[in-house]
């Protein structure tokens, strides 16, 4: 369908071509072929390849499916394959073997835990373990997926467009000013992060939301102890931080988010002073949304200091950086004022997944804190919430004779890393 000039299907409707499918025996080996298949871009006209394509093109359409639909496409799976022996059956490891039942449409799914046969089809909800990503029943481990290199430039010129429609929203429209201003200011920004040399940042801080992080207090003040707070701690975990603040507290009075007059004392302006003559503070330009500026240093290819290196740290990194997409954001912020506003969802959503890092630590009374305060990190995601397909391991030699991808589809109202998963076993082309 892929093929087909002016087709887009929402998740709905892939699923009701799944289910109808699968309740017809469509994915079975031995089905016949589905007349027309080849003519619409199909390279299968029936069996686990032929779910395999079309679930390719659903991952490429979708980003989630509801639970109904979960328990549709399980219902229908296991009307097609009931002709399947069950697992409690003879053993039959060159046979494919099913123990699914169809259950009422608005039963709830419960979990499933018990690892499944190489033989066996699967269409379950599972918890997927969030350190690794792997699923309980078809060890097939989940995928980070990041933004492409034409992706991130996507997002890039989607933020230079929304900052014109944000310039009259968020500050408020002003005689004589252009929407333009905005986005020449934001590109002036992106120019800068292209341009400067030295080491390239790995770690974008989010000053408004660090400073203001637990100070709603009676005393409580945006508070740049916690902004230094916040950089030491990443510099002494190997990260290159850049503090980007709106542009009212980067002087040494303002009136903070509360409507109080505040007046930094000596040691905040000092703080203030050494990040900026350090490079590692930007004061967005008056009138322009600051989260714009830290969304955009985030995807920015930033050319010279990179210099074409990848900044992402690996899993075994020998001097103990935790893993994962740089640079990261460290921020708390949930973003429900720009998600809708982006052009694509699917952007976003990887952007969030693989640069948002959220934290935790006691708040500063002014510039006093507890002792042994430390900063708790939740790092970005592992893996990705998007549809995918993943091989399965192969553990033993009864296993080499199957094999087939497991499809884990998120659930929008399942928990975040629960999935509904779907494999239909494939026999292998050596057996």
């Amino acid at each position: 369908m892929q093929t087909t000039p002016g087709v887009i299907l929402e998740p709905e409707n892939y699923v009701m071509i799944l289910a109808s499918m699968a309740e017809n025996g469509c994915f079975r080996d031995d089905s016949p072929a589905i007349e027309g298949a080849n003519n619409i871009g199909y390279n299968h006209t029936s069996g686990p390849q032929l779910f395999d394509e079309i679930a390719t093109e659903m991952a490429g359409d979708a980003l989630e499916i509801t639970s109904a639909s979960a328990r549709r496409l399980c219902n229908t799976l296991a009307i097609g394959f009931k002709n399947a022996p069950q697992t409690n059956d003879e053993d039959q490891p060159d046979t494919l073997i099913s123990n699914l039942k169809e259950a009422h449409p608005l039963a709830s799914m419960p979990l499933t835990r018990q690892p499944a046969k190489a033989n066996e089809l699967v269409a379950n909800r599972v918890l997927l373990d969030r350190s690794s990503g792997i699923c309980p029943v078809t060890k097939s481990q989940q995928r980070l997926i990041v933004l492409e290199p034409d992706q991130r430039k996507q997002l890039h010129d989607d933020l230079l467009e929304l900052s014109k429609v944000q310039l009259a929203n968020f500050a408020g429209k002003k005689e004589g000013e252009s929407t333009e201003r905005a986005a020449e200011q934001l590109q002036i920004f992106s120019n800068w992060l292209n341009t400067r040399e030295g080491e390239p940042f790995t770690a974008i801080v989010d000053g408004a939301n660090i400073g203001y992080f637990m100070q709603s207090f009676d005393k409580g003040r945006f508070n740049y102890h916690q902004i230094k707070f916040m950089c030491d701690t990443l510099e002494a975990r190997g990260e290159n931080p850049l503090v980007v603040i709106p542009n009212k507290y980067g002087y040494n009075e303002f009136y903070s988010s509360k409507k109080e007059y505040q007046k930094l004392d000596p040691v905040e302006i000092k703080i203030m002073k050494d990040l900026r003559s350090q490079g590692k503070l930007y004061q967005v330009p008056p009138r322009c949304l600051d989260d714009l500026y830290w969304m955009l240093s985030s995807v920015s290819d930033q050319t010279v200091s990179r210099g074409g290196r990848d900044l992402s740290v690996p899993s075994n990194d020998p001097s103990g950086r935790w893993p994962g997409t740089r640079p990261m954001l460290v921020s708390n912020d949930q973003m429900r004022d720009h998600k809708l506003e982006l052009l694509e969802p699917r952007l976003f959503r990887r952007w969030y997944g693989c640069h948002m890092v959220n934290y935790n630590f006691t708040a500063f009374v002014n510039g006093e804190s507890v002792a042994g305060n430390e900063i708790g990190f939740s790092q970005a995601d592992f893996f990705s919430r998007e549809i995918q397909g993943n091989e399965c391991p192969v553990d033993g030699e009864q296993d080499q004779k199957w094999g087939g991808q497991a499809w884990h589809f998120p659930v929008s109202d399942w928990d975040l890393d629960e999935r509904f998963v779907v494999r239909i076993p494939t026999r292998s082309q050596s057996t």
